[in-house]
């Protein structure tokens, strides 16, 4: 049997390019088909489209590719987050309909138009041990070469993370496919252990590990990897190790392994207007009765309400500020050394709506996304799911602005954000519940 597994590293956004690396079945064995190449979406899209002779094509995508949702993130997001997270550092992203890459004109629909035209499916659970065919599925790497290869924690080997030492690890486990159970043999003919750290070189990696997560779905199954989510909300396809099948269990239950196809209603382009950038509308949130001054009908619900106080320097509430360093300044502890209300509660994927004011006056400042954080807090043994350190560079400016670091842990620390919005402009009243607190829960202050 002749088999292709392509693995497309897609960077996501309009405008990106990624990579991608084919792997080709010889025997029991895998090989690299080339060197895997930069890709943009035009050349994805060309590739896609081409009318291979292959009895088995497979592509594993690192994107999502079933987003029914018009904002916030999927389920599946969550509760990787919820299932990875605390015990190996490992979260996701969220996707939705309002972010440039799901957008109505964004190229992934474009790339699974082509897919589908040349007669790919979306169905994951018939891939495992199939004898031909056409597939497509969504995987994620960070999850994959913990399950491959039965590590402790995430490798944080991106180039922005700036890690060198993880940055070797990736290479040297990624060579180690030479002597798998199933081998890639010339892996180490592509990837040499002095390969530089660089964007370009990152996305050859990611690639590599998309394409043999699609052949090693194809080769082992539900033995060795799990679809995790569910075919209408959003799924991934990721390898597992004991540790980590564990974790993921006790979160999804009975969402895993779903048979069947994706309906066709989720695999193609969102209606135009849904998440289009050129449409200028939102989507609409479901909103419920009103708690504060005014009425929540146009307000875009979050998870959590974040109530910011004019006592200290005003400046790292700023959307800009917070954009820059992907961070919004807060401690774990109270001056008592307690932790403070929600902190442990806070999860990536969810949303926050951050207001500014003093004595039960408060305006909307911005709202953004909490994701897992860049260098992760950890207070005696506890990984908390979206607290970060702050960069040390920016330990004066704080103190200058009437900081000071956590009590107990004795550095600035921060909840990881991205996707933020700025609101000032409309900068509506939000009136504080009483007792006081800084962190509620969205239902507490609007109702549900």
């Amino acid at each position: 049997m002749q088999a292709l597994f392509t693995g497309f590293d897609s960077a996501w956004a309009p405008g990106n390019s990624g990579a991608i690396c084919d792997l080709q079945l010889q025997g029991d064995s895998l090989r690299l088909a080339a060197d895997p190449v930069t890709a943009d979406w035009n050349y994805a899209v060309a590739r896609a489209s081409e009318n291979a002779q292959t009895d088995l094509r497979v592509w594993a995508i690192d994107q999502p590719l079933v987003v029914p949702n018009e904002n916030g993130c999927r389920p599946v997001e969550k509760g990787l987050a919820k299932a990875l997270m605390a015990g190996f550092g490992c979260g996701a992203h969220s996707a939705n309909l309002g972010m440039p890459p799901w957008a109505s004109d964004a190229p992934v629909w474009k790339l699974i138009g082509a897919l589908q035209r040349r007669g790919y499916q979306n169905n994951p659970m018939a891939i495992p041990a199939a004898g031909g065919g056409r597939f497509y599925f969504e995987c994620y790497p960070h999850p994959a070469i913990l399950g491959l290869f039965d590590l402790d924690s995430i490798l944080k080997y991106k180039v922005h993370h700036k890690n060198p030492n993880d940055w070797r690890t990736l290479i040297q486990l990624i060579r180690s496919l030479a002597s798998a159970e199933f081998p890639v043999a010339n892996v180490s003919t592509f990837v040499h252990e002095g390969l530089p750290q660089n964007k370009r070189n990152e996305d050859k990696l990611d690639a590599i590990i998309s394409a043999y997560v699609a052949a090693y779905w194809w080769r082992f199954g539900t033995e060795r990897s799990t679809v995790i989510g569910d075919l209408s909300t959003g799924y991934m396809v990721t390898p597992h190790s004991a540790r980590t099948l564990a974790a993921l269990t006790r979160v999804f239950g009975g969402r895993m392994n779903p048979h069947g196809a994706v309906d066709a209603a989720l695999a193609v382009p969102p209606p135009a207007g849904i998440g289009s950038r050129e449409s200028g509308q939102q989507p609409t949130p479901h909103i419920g009765a009103a708690q504060a001054s005014d009425t929540t009908s146009d307000r875009d619900t979050c998870d959590w309400v974040y109530f910011a106080t004019t006592a200290k320097w005003s400046g790292v509430i700023n959307p800009d500020w917070v954009k820059k360093h992907g961070v919004i300044i807060r401690s774990v502890h109270n001056t008592a050394g307690q932790l403070i209300a929600n902190v442990q509660h806070l999860k990536p994927g969810e949303r926050i709506l951050l207001v500014h004011g003093e004595k039960g006056k408060y305006r909307e400042v911005f709202s953004g996304t909490m994701s897992a954080p860049r260098n992760p807090v950890e207070w005696r043994q506890h990984s908390f799911d979206v607290f970060s350190y702050i960069d040390e560079s920016q330990n004066q400016d704080l103190s200058e602005g009437g900081f000071s670091p956590d009590p107990m842990i004795k550095k600035f620390t921060g909840i990881s954000i991205t996707e933020v919005k700025d609101l000032r402009e409309r900068g509506r009243e939000v009136r504080r519940p009483a007792p006081m607190g800084t962190i509620w829960r969205w239902d507490k202050v609007f109702g549900k």
